[in-house]
């Protein structure tokens, strides 16, 4: 088995292991503003959830959405930096034109966008929404150059999504400020 081979194969165990740790227990038992947004408004309910099962406990147990969007743009940076990491590394490695487009100018978007929604937050929510919505675009451009150059790799594709539903939990945590 080669390197990228086993670093793919490594980190897909781990997105594994960690999607069956415990989640959070809300206080009161009532499903959380992020659980609601996952079964109101994500395509991936079950990758949602999964997600937050991982999630800082101050997205599972935030109850107004100014505290779910600050802390779903913080993690969302966080996973994205963390992603580009790993995109970066196999880049190096595989030395394959796809992954070094999504690790170095797509994912490049991602974290540059979730960065400037996490800022704009306070300020301008409106840009801070659209911004979040942006970031979302880098993992589909990222799954398109895979699929053209004929790259199939379930580590990357588990990243993609999962950036996918941040993007979409911050723009929905976002756009619902001041509905409380």
């Amino acid at each position: 088995m080669n390197s990228s081979a086993l670093c793919s194969f490594v980190v897909a165990l781990c997105l594994v292991m960690v999607s069956y740790s415990p989640m959070a227990a809300n206080a009161s038992g009532e499903q959380g503003l992020a659980e609601k947004i996952c079964m109101e408004n994500l395509d991936d309910k079950e990758g949602c959830t999964l997600l937050l099962k991982q999630a800082d406990p101050k997205i599972v147990n935030a109850m107004t959405f100014d505290d779910l969007a600050q802390a779903t743009l913080e993690w969302a940076v966080t996973k994205g930096t963390e992603a580009q990491a790993f995109l970066k590394q196999l880049a190096q490695m595989d030395n394959n034109p796809a992954i070094t487009q999504c690790a170095n100018f797509d994912y490049d978007g991602v974290v540059a966008s979730f960065k400037s929604a996490l800022e704009e937050l306070q300020e301008d929510p409106q840009t801070a929404s659209y911004d979040a919505k942006v970031a979302g675009d880098g993992p589909a451009c990222c799954d398109r150059g895979l699929a053209s150059a004929n790259i199939s790799n379930p580590a990357i594709a588990a990243l993609n999504r999962q950036i996918v539903i941040l993007s979409t939990m911050a723009f929905t945590a976002v756009c619902k400020l001041g509905d409380q």
